[in-house]
């Protein structure tokens, strides 16, 4: 029997919003779910993960706590009946996405393998050392109209990068055809193909054994 494959849970921007049905095209306008869908190629074939892209119903945000304790029930379903395999869990999400995966992360420090922020940045920047030793790609857009998202982006580097688990990537795109610089990162940063190497190369580390004591009498 094949082993569970290991999972990008993508949670998408602000703008992808939508109530299910044919508003779910929606999720596919940016980044991973975009790619996936009309088959880009992203990595050495066949891609190794499974992408799993849930949608944030209107004037919800992903860093909401119920919309937060719904992605871990999706977790917990997905990981019981033997879809993925828990211990390369990984988050990543594209603006509101990125800000809802840090929240995520900070949720479950120890079950997220690994985290991918674009133009994203961390709600609670004051709690940014307890993700100290999960290995984090934080990509954003140094032109982008958010400036609080590049900001809060690089924010996220400088307290995290001295424990040595950080890669930083940084984009200059511009405005082109009507697509902001905010949008077009995205998919830069999410079509390059070092960003999933990295990734299967990460898993959650095995928790240390504890050694019972030998009793003498």
């Amino acid at each position: 029997m094949a082993a569970p494959p290991p999972l990008v849970l993508f949670l998408h921007g602000q703008g992808e919003r939508g109530s299910g049905g044919t508003d779910l095209q929606q999720v596919c306008r940016w980044g991973l779910p975009k790619f996936r869908s009309v088959g880009t190629p992203l990595a050495d074939a066949p891609f190794p993960f499974l992408v799993i892209a849930p949608q944030c119903p209107p004037q919800r945000f992903w860093h909401d706590d119920d919309m937060q304790a719904a992605i871990e029930r999706l977790l917990d379903n997905l990981v019981s009946e033997g879809l993925v395999d828990p211990d390369q869990l990984f988050v990543a999400g594209f603006s509101m996405g990125g800000i809802g995966s840090f929240c995520l992360a900070l949720r479950n420090p120890s079950r997220i393998a690994a985290l991918v922020s674009v133009c994203g940045r961390c709600p609670l920047p004051e709690s940014l050392a307890g993700l100290a030793t999960l290995p984090m790609w934080i990509a954003y857009a140094e032109d982008d109209e958010f400036s609080e998202l590049a900001e809060g982006s690089q924010l996220a580097i400088d307290v995290l990068s001295p424990f040595g688990k950080v890669v930083k990537r940084t984009y200059r795109l511009g405005a082109i055809d009507g697509l902001s610089a905010h949008l077009r990162t995205a998919d830069a940063a999410f079509a390059d193909h070092e960003l999933y190497r990295w990734l299967a190369r990460q898993r959650r580390p095995v928790a240390p054994a504890v050694a019972q004591a030998s009793m003498r009498p």
